[in-house]
């Protein structure tokens, strides 16, 4: 049993790990930050206790390893308190995203403290809980059983806001650990030493971190976070904070999408950005992050904090191709697959637009479609981001809405005309007018029956209409034009299923009309 010891006059810390059963055991870390938007600096404190995990010792290490770098790559904007919830959330949507693929996860629970000046936070996800002590008072947070991370989309988290006395003791451990301990031994006075009030509650199974608030809060002088510059020279071979990187992608801006893979043999999609990490690179990220949407790739957690700008996700399902190499291998899609394409890029833009992405540049290179119909979108530039400044977005972006490409206020309706333009192209292999360059107010809509295409009855008009080079003029919402779209298609097939039922009438009548011919015939050949 190794206990490890953080001493500083204003809060001192010990945490230890107890028996590790089969498919069962709690790690704990701690570790000070630099505080962020000029607060002091932060004791960050996790504890992790897994059940029903085969390597589960390993498994809680790199979880703990994954939490604290990706708390690292917050946006600078956020408090601490919510770095830490959207870094429990991220986690929560990896582990659910695996349950719904049908891999058997572990069931995992959470114990976050935050320590920082006079404050402190306690968010508490499953069986976590925590015990405060003084001399005269012992008060318990017990953990919450059925609240284990990755049983579903949503993080179920509890926060707790604390106001700490001096010479207060605080115990951090799974709620079964807590339940068999003598908690009045907290209750000591602080002349016993912090190993010595913890050592004989950790002879049962599980991890406790036993913290006591001193007299004085002054914090430890800590340097700022470091910057991460963009890679600007990538290559296949190349070491970049332990991925080796193998090949290079067909699909994203190129020279900087590659597979590379970890020393535990993880393979990953590394997306290198052009640009140093900023505000508004962390902020695209944790959107990218937050969304449960299938379209949508799934950002993975490193294993150590990155030194560069870049994104590690998961590799899309095998044989999706960009939707260039996939038009030019198989041809333009049907009305059929064409909605099926809409319908789920408007789900994935739908999804960033509500966690403050718009304005995107769906490039046709960074839309991935598989032979089966499934989408994945890689957004790559966006206008709009949460927090920061208006974006610009690169001169050869195509296709983009006139507001944007102007410089004027726009809304979700830019990221319609988008997607619009997209099936537009993917019709007829070339952009709408408005789409390349500034119109005037006297442009037209070409159809698409102007370059010999087949188009479902009414598409012209729809597309006319999210084409407008007007804002105003389109439709209010994705909904109304995703509505519009499979109306037409709708109708048809209402139609086809209305003529079903009159094919017997049809046959009973020709049988009455054939019947007496048939007759005569057969007493003819008799006669």
């Amino acid at each position: 049993m190794a206990l490890q010891l953080l001493e500083h006059p204003g809060i001192s810390l010990a945490s230890g790990t107890g028996l590790d059963l089969p498919h069962q055991a709690a790690r704990a870390r701690a570790m000070w930050l630099a505080g962020r938007q000029q607060h002091p600096p932060l004791l960050l404190v996790m504890l992790l206790w897994a059940r029903h995990c085969p390597d589960v010792v390993q498994s809680l290490e790199h979880q703990l390893d994954a939490l604290f770098a990706d708390f690292r790559c917050t946006p600078q904007a956020w408090s601490e308190t919510q770095a830490a919830r959207q870094m429990l959330a991220a986690l929560n949507l990896q582990l659910f995203r695996r349950q719904q693929g049908e891999r058997g996860i572990a069931e995992l629970h959470a114990g976050v403290l935050l320590l920082q000046g006079e404050e402190l936070q306690f968010l508490q996800a499953g069986s976590v809980g925590l015990a405060r002590a003084q001399v005269n008072d012992l008060h318990i947070l017990p953990g919450r059983e059925g609240q284990a991370l990755g049983t579903q989309a949503e993080l179920a988290l509890v926060q707790h806001s604390l106001q700490p006395g001096r010479g207060e003791h605080l115990l951090l451990a799974p709620q079964p650990l807590l339940d068999v301990s003598d908690l009045q031994r907290l209750r000591t006075p602080a002349e016993m030493t912090l190993d010595a009030i913890l050592q004989p509650l950790l002879q049962a199974p599980g991890a406790a971190v036993l913290l006591r608030i001193g007299e004085s809060r002054c914090s430890p002088v800590l340097p700022p976070a470091p910057a991460r510059p963009a890679l600007r020279q990538i290559a296949c071979g190349q070491q970049v904070d332990g991925w080796t990187l193998l090949r290079e992608c067909p699909y994203g801006p190129p020279g900087r999408m590659f597979v590379g893979r970890d020393a535990g043999g993880r393979e990953a999609v590394l997306w290198f950005a052009d640009e140093d990490a900023d505000e508004a690179f962390w902020q695209r990220e944790w959107a990218l992050r937050r969304s449960p949407q299938q379209a949508l790739p799934q950002v993975l957690s490193t294993h150590q904090a990155r030194s560069h700008a870049y994104l590690a996700m998961a590799k899309p399902p095998c044989g999706m191709r960009n939707l260039g190499d996939w038009v030019a291998a198989r041809g333009a899609p049907d009305a059929q697959m064409l909605l099926r394409i809409v319908t789920q890029l408007i789900a994935a833009v739908r999804s960033l637009q509500r966690r403050g992405m718009q304005g995107l540049w769906l490039n046709p290179r960074q839309v991935l479609l598989g032979d089966d119909g499934q989408v994945m979108l890689l957004p790559g530039a966006a206008a709009i981001l949460p927090g920061v400044a208006r974006q610009p977005l690169p001169e050869q972006a195509v296709p983009l809405a006139p507001e944007l490409r102007g410089g004027r206020a726009l809304d979700g309706r830019a990221d319609q005309f988008a997607l619009a333009a997209l099936v537009y192209w993917l019709m007829c292999g070339q952009w709408p007018a408005a789409a390349r360059e500034d119109v005037g107010p006297g442009h037209c809509y070409v159809p698409l029956a102007s370059f010999a295409v087949q188009v479902p009855q009414g598409w012209d008009g729809v597309l006319a209409r999210a084409l407008a080079p007007q804002p105003q003029a389109r439709f209010e919402a994705l909904s109304e034009f995703q509505l519009a779209l499979q109306q037409p298609l709708h109708e048809r097939r209402n139609h086809a299923l209305r003529r079903v039922p009159l094919q017997p009438a049809r046959l009973a009548a020709l049988g009455l009309f054939a019947l007496p011919l048939l007759l005569g015939l057969l007493l003819s050949l008799g006669g």
